[in-house]
């Protein structure tokens, strides 16, 4: 079964989330702080489930410091529906973003996706060798990116993204055709692509970098690999 950490210090949205996932037979842990939220993560837990607006440390704090352990997806949740909050948790390293109130049935549907994804992705992984252009590593198996002698900590879905990218090297695709084959979902907007390519982009040393905009029709990834 699979284990998600709920976290809200809404007693009611906590109480609510946690019956509706054991309904579908995931297991839960369930805090009402942000401070409580880190002391019960660990490598066990398969998706986060993390309120913004919490007294004490928010959530956006939350995430970033499980970002520094955990590549673990992040469903962030929030009762404003400003862009300003979604690029915080964006940015924060969330990989999903919902708005207070929501239907059970969508969060349900992104938690299986994520969870799915991530599945996907450890069973179809190799011992191959890593993914190299100029002093840049992937490692597919690690869900890993280095340079040099630094790694460079992405999300579960950053690093799929990035990937996705480098396969499809010199090939313009579209932000329709990315949704589709990184996402897997139709729950989401192109705007979302948008906002994951601009973070890889500061990843990979800001600006264009090696992930080039194609008016009209998407990005393209150019490096020569090896």
């Amino acid at each position: 079964m699979k284990k998600i950490l709920i976290v809200d210090d809404d007693k009611r949205v906590v109480k609510m989330l946690e019956e509706y996932m054991r309904l579908y037979s995931f297991l839960t842990l369930c805090a009402e702080s942000g401070k409580d939220a880190l002391a019960l993560f660990d490598e066990t837990v398969d998706l986060i489930i993390l309120d913004i607006n919490m007294r004490g440390m928010d959530g956006v704090e939350v995430c970033r410091r499980i970002r520094q352990l955990s590549n673990v997806p992040i469903i962030m949740l929030s009762a404003n529906a400003a862009s300003f909050d979604k690029v915080q948790a964006l940015g924060a390293g969330a990989d999903d973003y919902i708005v207070k109130p929501f239907d059970p049935v969508e969060l349900l549907a992104r938690v299986r996706a994520h969870i799915g994804r991530v599945e996907r992705f450890k069973a179809s992984r190799t011992m191959e060798a890593p993914i190299e252009f100029e002093d840049y590593k992937i490692y597919r198996s690690a869900y890993r990116v280095t340079k040099g002698s630094e790694e460079i900590r992405m999300s579960n879905t950053e690093f799929r993204l990035l990937v996705y990218l480098v396969d499809h090297a010199f090939t313009a695709v579209s932000r329709k055709q990315i949704l589709a084959d990184v996402w897997e979902s139709d729950l989401y907007d192109e705007n979302i692509v948008n906002t994951y390519i601009k973070r890889l982009r500061l990843k990979l040393g800001g600006g264009e970098g090696f992930i080039k905009s194609i008016r009209s029709v998407g990005y393209m990834f150019e490096a020569e690999l090896r």
